[in-house]
């Protein structure tokens, strides 16, 4: 088992006579990192439902902004709702040299189907899910389709 020693300090106002220097003690609480979630663990389960492509670019991304790593978590669900039981995702960090280098991650969805039905999937995953969660991602995480 991993620990991480904490080590709190508190000062003493016992009844101590006066004149007396305030004592301080040192209290340890060992903490259980099994059970303390860690970036590294957040990646890993990523690792398990998306690709990415220039992986130390989506990795430094995403330790970043750890607050987008349950978004995708979620969202992994919700894409294979519309694209099949297992959507190849693969997350990819942008530069947008249009808007002022705006960097962000898209997830693109990696499809056989024709450009028709991959663009209306795109669009019922938009309005049943993703719109809703657009103040979540900080302007920072967006997802489309590739063709294979």
């Amino acid at each position: 088992m991993d620990v991480i020693v904490l080590v709190l300090d508190h000062k003493l106002k016992s009844a101590w006579p006066s004149g007396e220097r305030k004592t301080k003690i040192m209290m340890q609480q060992v903490v259980d990192t099994t059970k303390v979630p860690t970036i590294e663990s957040a990646l890993h389960s990523l690792g398990q439902f998306y690709a990415f492509r220039r992986s130390l670019e989506v990795l430094k991304f995403l330790d970043t902004h750890s607050f987008l790593t349950p978004l995708l978590l979620e969202a992994h669900g919700k894409i294979a709702k519309n694209f099949g039981s297992s959507p190849e995702v693969i997350l990819e960090v942008v530069t947008d040299p249009e808007a002022h280098r705006l960097v962000e991650m898209f997830g693109y969805i990696a499809t056989p189907l024709t450009p028709e039905e991959a663009r209306k999937r795109l669009q019922q995953f938009d309005r049943e899910w993703f719109l809703l969660q657009v103040h979540r991602t900080k302007g920072l995480l967006n997802f489309d389709v590739e063709f294979r």
